[in-house]
């Protein structure tokens, strides 16, 4: 069986051993009362509103499968009296987005798998000592393609309030996942990621008609035929960003209403560094690594404070391990939805089977 290390992992990893060690070696997981449940609506209904078979509908037709995808969520996990104000969200989303969205949806929602270079021999795949291949899986929000024929690695952030340009331009999470959507898709190049943030305290008003057409990418030709990419993007595109050195030249961010949109185009450079990254990490969590705690601001919002107090203070965690955590689910138990596992015929159509 592989050895899977998924972006929680890496983020636990780097930030505390300890709770690396209790969530991600013994796959634990609090107890715990209901959180909130609007960010995950909004995120699961945003999935329906870019499913790449939709996209060129009518808005009122594709707005309705989006409140039938968060009614549907929401009566899962038994909060259907959240219903009007998702409702109103998703509303106002798709008012303000439409007068941003520059790009068309490709996949959502998709499952992607790359091999962890060996630092060693970066020619080689990393192995445990037992001869498991080591994988790096991610969820990516959304690949969309842009009128330049570009790929672009979408990641939806809902929240109440807008992330720093830094913090977006250091996601390495983003970049990681556009490293592995090449290591499963050879050949197909990710231009960088696009950060669609979407505040949830932000006034729902809608956009001030201006009369101005809106700038729309559309999913298929009007002659209704689709457009296929050969090798994946158009020559033109490839050139035209052959000689990059980096993303500082190119940072586009703009605002409208609480929708926020911030185009970070990331170097070959970077996204192969980052699989390097990945590698020299991997080789410790498969060794034995040592565990320790690591003190700072963000132990307040651990889940396994009180276990690692435990330990600190000299008595043992095991029985509030035991009563306040429980084995976390092995699999990925989300449900799948259109457009994870199938393509588009047109604008991104799947990559040739080499």
């Amino acid at each position: 069986m592989n050895y899977r290390i998924t972006e929680d992992d890496r983020a636990r990893f780097k930030r505390c051993r300890r709770q690396w060690d209790f969530a991600s070696r013994r796959g634990l997981e609090p107890i715990a009362g209901p959180e909130p449940v609007l960010p995950a609506v909004v995120k699961d209904a945003l999935a329906v509103y870019y499913y790449p078979g939709t996209w060129d509908w009518q808005p009122e037709l594709r707005q309705s499968l989006v409140h039938k995808a968060a009614s549907r969520t929401l009566q899962e996990v038994g909060a259907a009296d959240a219903l009007p104000a998702a409702a109103a969200i998703l509303d106002a989303y798709d008012a303000w987005a439409s007068t941003v969205d520059d790009f068309a949806p490709v996949r959502i929602g998709h499952d992607v798998a790359g091999l962890v270079p060996d630092p060693r021999d970066p020619e080689r795949g990393l192995t445990t000592p037992d001869g498991a291949a080591v994988i790096y899986i991610c969820r990516i929000d959304l690949l969309a393609v842009d009128a330049a024929d570009e790929y672009w690695v979408v990641r939806h952030l809902i929240g109440d309030e807008w992330q720093e340009l830094d913090a977006l331009i250091g996601d390495e999470a983003a970049v990681a996942a556009c490293w592995a959507w090449e290591q499963e898709y050879l050949g197909m190049e990710i231009s960088g990621t696009i950060h669609n943030q979407v505040r949830l305290t932000g006034s729902l008003d809608p956009p001030v008609a201006d009369g101005a057409a809106r700038s729309r990418v559309h999913q298929s030709e009007a002659s209704g035929g689709g457009r296929a990419i050969p090798q994946h993007r158009r020559l033109s595109a490839r050139t035209s960003r052959s000689d990059e050195s980096g993303h500082g030249d190119f940072i586009e961010q703009s605002t409208a209403g609480f929708v926020r949109r911030t185009r970070i185009r990331r170097s070959r450079a970077e996204i192969a560094a980052v699989g390097a990254l990945i590698g020299a990490e991997a080789v410790q969590m498969c060794g034995e690594p040592a565990i320790y705690p690591t003190f700072a601001a963000h132990c307040q919002a651990c889940e396994f404070l009180a276990p690692c107090r435990a330990i600190v203070e000299g008595t043992d965690p095991e029985p509030l391990l035991a009563t306040k955590f429980r084995p976390r689910a092995g699999d990925d138990q989300r449900k799948p939805r259109l457009g994870q596992a199938t393509w588009g015929f047109g604008r991104g159509a799947a990559p040739p089977q080499w």
